[in-house]
């Protein structure tokens, strides 16, 4: 009997032999992709500063862990500690004093704003002082920050900036700076009232 033609298997059809090369080529890609270690994010522009004698954790410990002779201990290490070169000190004033008429939402007000600052917390330091016995309360703050003028990426991105009026602490006047030491240790009254909170960022 005569042998039976084999039957032949149908060849694949062209296109889908082009897409199944185009898939295993992006699969490809893809692994080495995720092989490829991750791009550094890039430095933070006051990481390229020249390095400062002042180790700001150093700071946040002493100021943190100092619970008597605050002024002998605390302050003292403060200004032994402090770099000029390094680093600057400025005041802020809330500039719309007139809308702090209910004690907890000035508060959270001022808490808010802390929080936000979060993505400065390895470059500053904190203090925030709500004033006053009756309302309106006023909202003042000190705030040492890395570097010789308020980083830009904290003005950028922490919109609460802009509602305060800022000054460079002048070192040089002797009042100024013993105002930054009431600002540090929340002296009592302050600047003639009582403190109704104070917030430290650290």
């Amino acid at each position: 009997p005569a042998a039976q033609p084999k039957e032949t298997k149908p060849k694949a059809e062209p296109k889908k032999e082009a897409k199944k090369e185009v898939e295993k080529q992006a699969a490809k890609a893809e692994a080495a992709e995720e092989e490829e270690a991750p791009k550094p994010k890039p430095k933070n522009p006051l990481d390229l500063l020249p390095p400062s004698k002042m180790v700001l954790d150093d700071w946040k410990r002493l100021y943190s862990n100092t619970k008597t002779n605050f002024r002998e201990v605390a302050i003292k290490g403060f200004w032994d500690m402090y770099d000029p070169e390094g680093y600057s000190l400025w005041f802020c004033d809330y500039k719309y004093n007139e809308e702090n008429t209910v004690s907890f939402v000035t508060m959270n007000k001022v808490g808010g704003f802390l929080q936000r600052m979060d993505l400065a917390r390895k470059y500053a330091f904190g203090k925030m002082l709500v004033i006053g016995a009756n309302p309106p309360f006023k909202v003042k703050g000190l705030w040492l920050f890395r570097g010789q003028e308020i980083p830009q990426f904290v003005i950028d991105e922490c919109y609460d900036m802009e509602l305060y009026e800022w000054k460079k602490v002048d070192l040089s006047d002797a009042a100024q700076k013993e105002r930054v030491n009431q600002m540090i240790e929340d002296c009592e009254p302050f600047e003639g009232e009582p403190l109704l909170d104070a917030k430290c960022f650290k």
